[in-house]
C-alpha cells in the first residue's frame, strides 16, 4: 500500500511571505521601493518562481504590496496596509517603532476606559472570576513572560467583560500585537506598583459595579504603559492625545 507523501509547498509559501513581509517592516525594503525582479528574488530566498508569485498575492491582499503594469511590484506606505489584519498585526509586534506604539496606545484609550465602564455595568460572575484570576496571576508572576501574559489575558477579560461584540471582535484581532506591547512596557517599567495598583482598582471597581471609577482606573493603567514606553505625551496631534494630556 502506498504511502501518501504531503506536499512541503504550503511551508515554502509560509516561509516566503514571512520572509517578504520582515524584509519590508525592518525597512530592508522601504517604501516605493520596487522587489527585485522575480527571477533574482526568487533565486535570493531559494524558491520557484510561482511559490515567489502567491507570496506576493498574500501581501498585495494585505496592503503592503502594489503591484501594477510597467512599474512592477512596490511597497506600499504603512497607511496602505490592512493593519487590523491578525497575521500582519504579528509580524508588527516584535518590530512596533515608537509612531505605530504610539497610535497603538492612542487606540487603547479610546477604546479601553470605555469597555471598562461597560464591564462594570455589565459583568457575569464569571467575567469578574476571569479578571480577577488574571489580575492575581500578574500580581504573583515569577518571570516577565508569565506576567505580560496574565497582563494581556486581564486585558481581554474586561473586553470580553463589556458585553460587546465589536469590542471581543477588536480584542482577538489585535492580541498578538498587544502582547508585544506588553512585553515592551513590562520589560521597561519603573513603575511595576504604580501599574498592579491601577489594575488592583479596576478589579474593585468592576466588582462594586462603579463605571466611572472603573474608566479612570483603566486610564490611569495606559498612563503608567506611556510613561513606561517614554511615550508621554503619545507623538500625535489627535483628539485623543490631547485629551490625554487633560486627564
Amino acid at each position: 500500500m502506498s504511502q501518501v507523501r504531503l506536499s512541503p509547498r504550503p511551508r515554502v509559501h509560509r516561509s516566503v511571505v514571512d520572509t517578504l513581509a520582515r524584509r519590508i517592516l525592518s525597512g530592508d525594503i522601504a517604501p516605493g521601493e520596487g522587489l527585485p525582479n522575480t527571477q533574482d528574488l526568487s533565486a535570493e530566498l531559494g524558491v520557484s518562481r510561482s511559490a515567489l508569485r502567491e507570496a506576493i498575492k498574500v501581501l498585495t491582499a494585505k496592503g503592503m504590496l502594489g503591484v501594477r503594469p510597467r512599474t512592477g511590484t512596490r511597497v506600499l506606505p504603512r497607511e496602505s496596509w490592512n493593519l487590523m489584519d491578525p497575521e500582519l498585526l504579528a509580524w508588527c509586534g516584535p518590530t512596533m517603532d515608537a509612531d505605530m506604539l504610539g497610535a497603538l496606545l492612542e487606540c487603547r484609550w479610546l477604546i479601553e476606559p470605555g469597555a471598562a465602564a461597560l464591564a462594570a455595568d455589565r459583568a457575569s460572575a464569571a467575567d469578574l472570576a476571569a479578571i480577577d484570576q488574571a489580575f492575581t496571576r500578574m500580581a504573583s508572576a515569577p518571570t516577565l513572560e508569565e506576567r505580560v501574559a496574565a497582563d494581556l489575558d486581564f486585558h481581554l477579560a474586561v473586553l470580553r467583560a463589556s458585553g460587546n461584540l465589536f469590542l471581543l471582535q477588536w480584542a482577538g484581532t489585535v492580541s498578538s500585537v498587544l502582547l508585544a506591547a506588553f512585553r515592551r512596557s513590562s520589560g521597561a517599567a519603573l513603575s511595576l506598583e504604580a501599574a498592579s495598583s491601577a489594575h488592583r482598582e479596576i478589579v474593585e471597581a468592576i466588582r462594586l459595579r462603579d463605571p466611572a471609577r472603573a474608566d479612570r482606573g483603566m486610564r490611569e493603567v495606559l498612563r503608567v504603559a506611556a510613561a513606561d514606553l517614554q511615550l508621554w505625551p503619545v507623538p500625535s496631534n489627535t483628539a485623543a492625545s490631547v485629551a490625554m494630556k487633560r486627564a
